[in-house]
């Protein structure tokens, strides 16, 4: 499964917007996690302009902090390959975030389920969704 950012902002803030079953799934050493390098890109652009408040590690050293939860979560990270920015290009989906695009993208070329609270995923034609 591959995490949306918004899963990853609610998993690194301790947030209760997940599940309890999406929860379980998550600490399911058996089910394999992963996130787009995309997440990383989102998150700190929208943490720089002050639109993302992050815990205090994420300010100071984000490529550490990011490394860091995603080890502790065990989650992969997934580079961004060409391969993810064609298909983003070629999507049959109206969503014009260009992040938006190429997690959807990585999620489909990576043959993994999306895990997002961003019902408009589930009009990207051929994307498989776990809503949150």
């Amino acid at each position: 499964m591959l995490l949306d950012t918004n899963v990853v902002i609610f998993l690194v803030t301790g947030s209760k917007a997940l599940s309890p079953a999406l929860m379980q799934r998550l600490s399911d050493p058996e089910e394999h996690r992963s996130v787009s390098l995309a997440t990383f890109w989102e998150m700190t652009i929208k943490h720089g302009k002050g639109k993302l408040p992050l815990p205090a590690p994420f300010a100071e050293e984000p490529v550490e902090a990011f490394e860091h939860w995603c080890a502790r979560a065990v989650i992969d990270i997934v580079p961004i390959a060409p391969r993810h920015m064609a298909r983003a290009l070629r999507l049959d989906f109206r969503n014009a975030d260009p992040f938006d695009r190429l997690i959807a993208a990585t999620a489909l070329c990576e043959d993994q389920e999306l895990v997002t609270r961003d019902v408009g995923f589930e009009r990207c034609v051929g994307l498989r969704v776990i809503a949150v």
